[in-house]
């Protein structure tokens, strides 16, 4: 019989923690035609993935800013690739958000919720195989619209794995989260970060067969599998989802949705918030550091002569930096009409529906 675990203290409306400074060991950018992926990101959002819902289409481009993560992590690669992951990324974001409302609905069971995780999972499932659409809110036609793009630009070969990675995340890993999630199997960290990360279940596993198609090359499994680049691998992975939960418990935790480290850390190891946010961003400047070493081994040894592996793995640094600055950055983690001052680190109030970061801190004098 699986632990049970403590309810987790929650967000009152006035909760302070000290955000600890973060490592930042790895570099991103901005595409050079950022602004133009936008306009053609925002278009797409309201034309395609959610036709007749304006007001639905503005929360999600305001609230997930996908084209900006997008931008930050392939910033130097090429336009149209960039822009099918952005459409792709805002689709994924509302298959997340479905299964999670499902996965918590307040005042049901867990057998309900289990049940409702199913049905939506299997209508999916059925959309893919050729059948009717879920009754949800974004339109078939996006998902057909994606299907021609990603097949018209990449080999058979590398269709066939994105098509694979993508049936993977959105029907298996997703609905395994779920299950494990409600029937209290994940009761500590390391069952937790094994999910979120060989489990594929924070899409990792997704975008590391989404980064050799935004570069054009298909790495040999061979070469995925040997232990340096699996040890590298696990690194980043890490890496790319703890600065999301380090960012994102308050909005999750508020709605009662704690699957996170942050949450999971108060409930099973009754560590209070500080000292939970405290172990967080060690775990986070860890992985990093690891990833760094990992790197230079990679560099050093027969492998850096694999054509494409380099630039896959390097591309993975820019995600993660991308990933850690976006955390900071995104309205749906930190509340409506938010917008971030640039400030790291201090003490950060948090409420049910908002984050403050401290001011921006003065320096020198003022100027005359």
């Amino acid at each position: 019989m699986p632990e049970e675990l403590n309810p987790c203290p929650g967000i009152g409306q006035d909760t302070r923690v000290q955000f600890p400074v973060l490592a930042q060991r790895f570099t991103c950018g901005l595409h050079p035609e950022y602004y133009e992926i936008l306009r053609r990101h925002e278009a797409w959002v309201r034309e395609k993935l959610l036709p007749g819902n304006p007001e639905a289409a503005d929360q999600i481009l305001r609230d997930n800013l996908s084209a900006m993560f997008v931008c930050m992590s392939y910033y130097n690669l090429d336009t149209e690739r960039v822009l099918d992951i952005c459409n792709l990324t805002d689709w994924l974001f509302i298959h997340d958000a479905d299964v999670a409302r499902l996965r918590t609905t307040p005042d049901s069971s867990d057998v309900a919720r289990q049940s409702a995780v199913d049905g939506y999972i299997g209508k999916l499932r059925g959309m893919l195989e050729g059948g009717a659409a879920p009754d949800e809110p974004w339109a078939m036609d996006s998902i057909n619209d994606l299907i021609t793009r990603f097949s018209a630009k990449c080999s058979t070969a590398m269709f066939g794995r994105l098509v694979e990675a993508f049936n993977y995340y959105s029907l298996e890993t997703i609905r395994d989260e779920a299950s494990d999630l409600l029937s209290q199997k994940i009761t500590d960290l390391d069952s937790y970060m094994e999910m979120r990360a060989a489990g594929g279940s924070s899409a990792t596993l997704f975008y590391h067969v989404v980064t050799e198609y935004v570069l054009g090359v298909d790495l040999d499994r061979e070469v995925l599998d040997d232990p340096l680049v699996q040890q590298y691998w696990q690194s980043i992975m890490d890496h790319w989802y703890l600065p999301n939960d380090l960012l994102s418990f308050r909005a999750e935790c508020a709605r009662g949705d704690h699957n996170n480290a942050v949450c999971l850390l108060r409930r099973f190891e009754g560590l209070s918030l500080q000292e939970a946010v405290d172990k967080v961003a060690a775990l986070i400047d860890d992985r990093q550091d690891q990833a760094v070493r990992q790197y230079a081994e990679i560099c050093a040894s027969p492998l850096a002569d694999h054509p494409g592996l380099l630039p896959v793995l390097e591309t993975f640094q820019a995600i993660s930096a991308a990933n850690q600055r976006w955390s900071y950055m995104a309205p749906r983690y930190h509340g409506e009409g938010f917008v971030w001052n640039g400030v790291l680190s201090g003490e950060v109030r948090l409420t049910p529906d908002h984050t403050y970061f401290p001011a921006v801190p003065i320096t020198g004098e003022p100027t005359r």
